[in-house]
């Protein structure tokens, strides 16, 4: 009985934890649907999207935001296809999906049945479970016994150690829908559970590895992009409390970029490692002994350079997972912990306070005096740089923002100052692509609850445009910021940029959009600003009004190039001066 089988099994979901799911119109899909419908209410809400691809984007904002495993529901055939590139983003920054394809059933495969395609392992290995859910025990308390343990199964894979994207095929014979049956008839079955602890060394590993980070007095600590449900799903204690009493400990500096939840609400984290590492003379003086990283591979290239030359065989890698995320293989260690746990236990087994404060004070004085010439070059002129460092600072206390992969995430990193406003930065960065990036803003919205804003560019927004008929489901202000360059300016920092003619049309690749036109079409508002004063202002209205609007600059592409090199060459320049 489809009823049956839906219920028992989308029953058991809500119970474990899941509190949203999002449906995609179908018709195989029906003994989902009716089950969704009757479940939903206090504990469960449902979105209604009509594209499975902004779905999969949508829900993977609503699962970063809040933490909690969200379920998409869609049809049989190639609908679920749809939903590869979210799965993707979602098992490589770890975010919590569970994806319920519909299916047709056995005797209708390999027949050529109307929407009927081979489903089993559509995502291949980017999920961390699949299950097809065609042959059930005997009907009764062992196929609701059963269908409750794969509801556990299902759940524990998505909200693990190494939480991500899971896939349960569920075939369904005709009739889909059962006038009769009601879910209310259902016996209610347990739902069990897997119990995690923290993932943390014994002892006599934590005391030799305190003891090699006490015996370096010259070591830094670098944060790479950290995604917000890491903590939320595993529920971390706070990592910037236990790092920073770290940091103090040992007299190293925190390089955090904005995506590691550490650059905004620890004011004395460096925020100027890009460009200070760029140049050779500041690189030497600021080689390190040993490297703690923690997140994921650096945004910057100059830091991983960097990392890759100065801290190969001296760097020791965290990861809850225990996952060796090192392409430039320098790491000579590998720590399977939760960062907040181990850096409180580290902290733990150091004395209060480095015996050379030396080092500590050269990184805060370079970084100091680099801060001082962003600044200046930041306070005129509509360029990338100065809108990056103006929306970050735009921002109130526990607000989020999402930065497009390309030019807005480095910006951000460049330019935007440390502070104590704790501001949660999302960034797709696990596979690191510019699509979906209007859906998942809108899911990080609405799971975050407050104001939140979106930084991008022309082509992030114009190859999610169709997401933007999802702004009927925010209610709550978010600003969505548009630096509009003319096509890919990113890749004017790549030597393609030299060629002479293959380089506009392939690469570049500007459109003849119109994005004012464009959220005209949608019904958002949209505020076009031509200076810094009327991009803040708008920003300022987007902030605090109800719903999603659109903050738009229109630049030039050659100018912001410049004006970021200067910057860069000029706070480069003002470190070295600090120089002993």
């Amino acid at each position: 009985m489809n009823g049956a089988r839906a219920g028992l099994l989308l029953r058991a979901l809500v119970r474990g934890g899941v509190r949203r799911a999002l449906i995609s119109p179908g018709s195989r899909n029906t003994p989902v649907v009716l089950a969704l419908h009757a479940l939903a209410g206090r504990e469960l809400r449902l979105h209604t999207v009509l594209d499975e691809r902004s779905a999969g984007f949508f829900a993977l904002g609503l699962a970063r935001a809040t933490g909690a495993p969200v379920l998409l529901s869609c049809t049989s055939g190639s609908a679920g296809a749809h939903w590869l590139p979210a799965i993707i983003e979602a098992s490589e920054s770890r975010v919590p999906l569970i994806a319920l394809t519909a299916d047709r059933p056995a005797e209708l495969q390999g027949f050529g049945a109307p929407q009927t395609i081979d489903q089993a392992r559509l995502f291949g290995g980017h999920v961390r479970l699949y299950r097809d859910l065609s042959e059930p025990p005997a009907a009764g308390a062992g196929e609701a016994r059963w269908l409750a343990a794969a509801a556990a199964q299902a759940l524990d894979a998505a909200t693990g150690h190494r939480p991500g994207p899971v896939h349960l095929n569920l075939p369904f014979r005709k009739p889909l829908w059962e006038p009769e049956f009601a879910i209310d008839q259902l016996a209610p079955s347990p739902v069990g559970r897997v119990l995690r602890g923290p993932a943390l060394p014994g002892g006599a590993a934590l005391d030799a590895l305190a003891a090699r980070l006490a015996a370096a007095g010259r070591g830094v600590i670098v944060a790479g992009p950290r995604d917000l449900a890491r903590d939320r799903v595993a529920g971390d204690p706070p990592l910037r409390a236990a790092i920073a009493r770290l940091a103090d400990a040992l007299g190293w500096p925190i390089l955090a970029e904005p995506a590691s939840q550490l650059r905004f609400g620890l004011p004395g984290a460096i925020a100027t490692a890009d460009c200070l590492l760029r140049d050779p003379e500041l690189a030497e003086a600021l080689a390190p002994e040993l490297v703690l990283r923690l997140g994921r591979v650096p945004t910057s290239k100059a830091i991983t350079l960097w990392l890759s030359r100065r801290g190969a065989g001296r760097t020791v890698l965290v990861d809850p997972a225990g996952a060796w995320e090192d392409p430039t293989w320098t790491a000579d260690t590998v720590v399977a912990a939760e960062p907040a746990a181990l850096c409180g236990a580290l902290g733990e087994r150091l004395p209060a306070r480095p015996a050379d404060p030396s080092w500590l004070a050269l990184w805060r004085r370079v970084d100091r005096a680099a801060r001082g010439a962003l600044d200046r070059a930041c306070r005129e002129g509509l360029w990338e740089g100065a809108i990056a460092r103006l929306v970050s600072e735009a921002l109130p206390d526990g607000a989020l923002l999402h930065a497009a992969s390309s030019m807005p995430i480095r910006d951000l990193d460049s330019f935007s100052p440390a502070g104590d406003r704790a501001i949660d930065v999302a960034a797709n960065r696990g596979a690191n692509g510019i699509d979906g990036l209007i859906a998942t803003a809108l899911g990080e919205a609405v799971g975050g609850g407050g104001p939140a804003a979106a930084l991008c560019g022309d082509l992030s927004f114009l190859h999610d445009a169709a997401s933007l008929a999802l702004a009927r489901e925010c209610r709550n202000p978010l600003a969505l910021v548009v630096v509009d360059n003319g096509g890919g300016g990113i890749f004017h920092l790549l030597p393609i940029a030299a060629h002479p003619t293959a380089f506009e049309p392939y690469f570049l690749s500007p459109q003849p959009s119109s994005i004012p036109a464009i959220c005209e079409a949608a019904g958002l508002r949209c505020t076009p600003c031509a200076s810094l004063e009327a991009l803040g202002a708008a920003l300022d209205r987007a902030l605090t009004e109800p719903g999603p609007s659109v903050v738009y600059a229109r630049i030039s592409r050659g100018e912001s190039l410049s004006r970021r090199e200067a910057a860069c060459r000029e706070a480069a320049e003002a470190a070295r001066r600090t120089l002993p």
